[in-house]
């Protein structure tokens, strides 16, 4: 603990003695004319980041009109899926009739069962897939704004860098 506090006052100083130069060369840029640079560079922040909110709102704008498309898609897919098992249970229910068996025997009432069970696998692969496509939707989002922040922090590093030479 003894050797920690020297280490920690040092740097300390360092950081004390690099914002005291960082100031002096903002004054001399200032007096030489660097303050219209500086003045450029921050337009030039402030237009990026207005550019990236832009183009994140856009995205968030198409990816909630894509996840409602899906809603919709999903919705007509399931009501397709349900006429479709009334339509096969009433084939099924009457196929046994002219085959002289009983809908409500085991036999009859397993095949009926069966059919119930493949709709329900098709609607558990169609919900798996469109989380997939909504998570892809909020990954893309979330890469986006990623990305937005990675180049506004390169700017401002590039910026306060040329700002020291």
């Amino acid at each position: 603990m003894a050797g920690i506090l020297p280490l920690a006052k040092g740097i300390n100083e360092i950081a004390g003695a690099v914002n005291t130069v960082g100031r002096a060369v903002g004054t001399i840029q200032t007096l030489s004319g660097g303050g219209r640079q500086k003045d450029a560079q921050e337009l030039a922040l402030r237009q990026l980041q207005e550019r990236q909110s832009l183009q994140q709102q856009q995205l968030a704008q198409s990816n909630a009109l894509e996840r409602e498309k899906i809603a919709t898609q999903s919705a007509q897919d399931e009501e397709e899926r349900r006429t479709a098992l009334r339509r096969a249970v009433a084939r099924q229910r009457a196929n046994f009739g002219a085959s002289g068996i009983s809908a409500n025997s085991g036999s009859g009432q397993a095949v009926l069962l069966g059919l119930f069970d493949e709709t329900d696998d098709e609607l558990a692969r169609r919900e798996q897939l469109d989380n997939l496509r909504t998570r892809a939707l909020d990954l893309g989002e979330s890469q986006a704004s990623s990305l937005n922040l990675l180049q506004a922090t390169q700017l401002r590093e590039r910026n306060a860098l040329k700002g020291l030479f």
